[in-house]
């Protein structure tokens, strides 16, 4: 082993201080398994974690047969309210046997393992994660002043978790102990030798369980077991292998996997090295560079403390919380998508079960996926909503009588809706299914991949049409009701405004994709009459667009949640050009959150998502100091954890990703954002950004940017980008009004007003010089 420290990372986050728990923890993954390692050099803590783990605890019961009764809510609404209207739904759906509001089953742990040394004093402790590698790494010296390592990662390629245990005297001692899991929800079995532990886990209330293997090898030393605990003494280095496998119904399973634990090779660099190859191909796709490699070097304690005295955020800061939200993004997805804590976990009571929450914390973790040009890993989303498909089709028959999807709020083991209650009346929220869609519609444009079009995206969307066909009812205009609607999580009120943007989206979406296939079709035409009589925004008298487009219905301006303005942030519906008023009312509605919620110091609460959903605003209102000041927020109030993970919380609160999965879509818009047709360059940069590098994001319509540099100060720009298809695009700076380009290759260029056009050829890299 080296006898130098080499342990700070330039594409990675190194802290001078070992984590006591497990969200302190540093985590890899390879999409399927995931791994965290925390402790202090005495006695560390390893977590395995695998994307399939949630325990059943058995709730899953038939959904209440509600169909019936929905006239007679609708009827209840207008005559009473929504109050009394809430309490008639849960009152029969309780006498029809409903349980009440029901987490969805938890994620849970794979194994917890405990490394215990006789390390008396550590001294120069560091450790680390490489995201280029996803390699963890802790070092250390002893009171004899030997120098000690450790390393873990999750193997791309061998579907392995990886640790090694090596020291300068190559004479490694230490103890290993498995975890009982005493938990009546798992029926536990262990097997347990000086080179293996085998431990089978039934889960009791369902079929299906898991396995975990662990294979040791300890050259040259001596290894013997006392009770469950390994005891290992002088060996050269110290090398596991592990892996956990799941399975459905039965055992079975495991056996046509067909791969053991002993055809993986003993050989750590050899392992890494088929590893990283991998891995860091998909992490290097995107680089973003505002800082150099001296700063890149420093600790993260050092970075935070450092923004928190001076209020200034160090730029390698804001490089790095840009790399770990891909990092997360690449450990979490492939198998499954991202849940509200990726794939980890250290406990088997997670807050709001560690599920996939659909109401906004899915979506901000994988925002920035497509952007990101990390496609792949959206497949793992896409089999992730096939699955939940069949308990989508039951809420929407059992709660409405509709044929197509009705997504749930919560979901792990099914996708069926059993979160709601009076106070949570998430069984009104109808437009889940429709938000998931955005993804499908928004992977076919940056892809252009006909083929899931027609296979995955039409088939989706045409099922969330069949249920806006069956749910929606006409005024006396012949204007649609959505009734009941639910504006999560900020109450109830017929035609809540995201119910009507997501519809929009979902048909247009639909019509859209018929006719990039040249389906002819009579729906065609159903679907256009349909988006006709779509209820109209609504503006109240303030000027403020209301969160429900109906008379009467007061505005909550306190609160976390910005779904009214799905319009902005998700659909891009309209823009300042194609509808002024109602992009001036968004924007009123948006100041009056900022007011009463983000920055009001009493607001109810500090939520990550809405920190986030309120930057991903800012950047389509070019209010480029409001981003830097949700980074501040984030950073300042500790919503970061020194592992450059996110917590829901201030005070590291609640280890949560959907802050991570998001900010590199933040940075994405606020440097260069792409709508079908439309670039817009540097709309929302804060000034303090005032020179960077970005190089390899996605935009829609198949474009990617090579590479964009800009320099504020010498107003001048430089981007390249290639195109998989001829196309036209208007490119602007709206922030600079001398904009021009002033050079060009490999396109053609013409300027109309104060905007410029390029022409661009299939497969050819265009360079653009600019004057800002």
């Amino acid at each position: 082993m080296s006898k130098t420290f080499t342990n700070q990372p330039l594409r990675g986050a190194w802290n001078k201080s070992h984590a006591q728990t497990w969200e302190e923890a540093m985590v890899s993954g390879n999409g399927k398994q995931g791994v965290m390692v925390f402790g202090n050099p005495s006695e560390e803590t390893m977590i395995g974690n695998h994307s399939r783990l949630y325990l059943p605890h058995g709730t899953n019961q038939p959904l209440p047969n509600m169909a019936p009764y929905l006239e007679r809510v609708r009827e209840i609404i207008t005559e009473e309210g929504y109050e009394a209207a809430k309490k008639f739904f849960y009152d029969k759906a309780i006498e029809l046997g409903y349980q009440g509001l029901t987490m969805s089953d938890p994620s849970h742990p794979g194994f917890h393992l405990y490394i215990k040394s006789d390390v008396e004093k550590a001294t120069d402790y560091s450790r680390s994660v490489n995201f280029e590698t996803g390699e963890i790494t802790v070092q250390f010296k002893d009171e004899n002043n030997v120098q000690h390592e450790r390393n873990t990662f999750v193997s791309r390629a061998d579907d392995v978790i990886v640790h090694t245990i090596k020291n300068q005297t190559n004479k490694v001692s230490c103890t290993l102990e498995i975890e009982d899991y005493k938990n009546s929800l798992i029926e536990h079995q262990r097997e347990i030798s000086v080179d293996h532990i085998h431990l089978k886990n039934d889960y009791a209330k369902r079929n299906g369980g898991y396995d975990v293997d662990i294979r040791i090898e300890a050259p040259g030393g001596q290894v013997s077991l006392t009770g469950s605990t390994i005891q290992i003494k002088d060996a050269q280095e110290v090398m596991l292998l592990m892996r956990i496998t799941t399975f459905k119904t039965s055992r079975e399973e495991l056996k046509e996997q067909g791969h053991t634990l002993y055809d993986v090779p003993a050989d750590y660099d050899l392992l890494l090295q088929r590893h990283a190859k991998i891995h860091q191909e998909m992490f290097n796709r995107v680089v973003f560079q505002v800082a150099n490699d001296e700063e890149r070097q420093k600790s993260t304690e050092e970075l935070i403390q450092a923004t928190k005295e001076t209020g200034e955020i160090p730029l390698v800061l804001i490089e790095k919380l840009y790399d770990v939200g891909r990092y997360m993004f690449i450990c979490s997805a492939g198998e499954l998508s991202p849940n509200l804590q990726g794939l980890w976990t250290g406990t088997f009571e997670p807050a709001w079960s560690g599920d996939y929450t659909f109401d906004t914390n899915v979506q901000l973790s994988i925002a920035s996926a497509l952007s990101s040009n990390l496609h792949e890993g959206m497949h793992g989303y896409f089999r992730m909503i096939g699955e939940f498909l069949p308990g989508f089709r039951e809420n929407a028959e059992m709660y409405y009588g509709c044929r197509g999807i009705m997504s749930s709020a919560h979901s792990s083991n099914t996708g069926r809706h059993f979160h709601w209650n009076e106070e949570w009346p998430l069984h009104f929220w109808t437009c889940g299914a429709g938000w998931l869609g955005h993804w499908f519609y928004q992977y076919y444009l940056h892809t252009g991949d006909k083929a899931f079009l027609k296979n995955e995206v039409v088939p989706y969307l045409e099922e969330c049409v069949l249920f806006y066909e069956d749910f929606l009812t006409e005024d006396d205009t012949g204007v649609y009701r959505f009734s009941p609607s639910y504006s999560a999580e900020n109450g109830c009120g017929d035609n809540a405004t995201q119910d009507i943007a997501v519809a929009r989206e979902v048909l247009g979406n639909l019509i859209t994709s018929y006719r990039e296939l040249e389906i002819d079709s009579p729906h065609l035409a159903k679907w256009e009459k349909m988006l006709d009589k779509l209820p109209r925004y609504m503006v109240n008298d303030e000027g403020v667009l209301k969160e429900w487009a109906v008379e009467g219905k007061g505005e909550n301006y306190n609160h976390r949640h910005f779904s009214h303005l799905y319009p902005i942030f998700q659909s891009r519906e309209f823009t300042a050009e194609s509808e002024p008023e109602l992009w001036k009312a968004s924007k009123k509605a948006f100041d009056k959150r900022l007011e009463a919620w983000l920055r009001h110091p009493e607001a109810d609460t500090s939520s990550t998502h809405g920190r986030m959903h309120a930057a991903l605003c800012a950047t389509q209102f070019s209010q480029r100091e409001l981003i830097y000041e949700i980074f501040q927020m984030m950073i300042v109030n500790d919503s970061i954890f020194p592992t450059l993970m996110t917590s829901h919380y201030n005070n590291q609160d609640i280890f949560n990703v959907d802050g991570n999965g998001s900010m590199p879509q933040i940075i994405h818009e606020m440097l260069i954002d792409g709508t079908p047709g439309v670039i817009k360059l540097l709309y929302a940069i804060p000034e303090q950004i005032s020179r960077g590098k970005i190089a390899g994001v996605s935009l829609v319509k198949q474009i990617k940017v090579e590479e964009f540099e800009w320099d504020l100060i010498n107003k001048r720009a430089k981007i390249k980008l290639c195109s998989a298809i001829d196309q036209e695009v208007l490119i602007d700076a709206p922030l600079f009004p001398q904009f021009e380009i002033a050079h060009f290759s490999a396109c053609e260029t013409h300027q109309e007003k104060d905007k410029w056009k390029l022409k661009l050829n299939a497969n050819q890299t265009a360079t653009i010089h600019i004057n800002l």
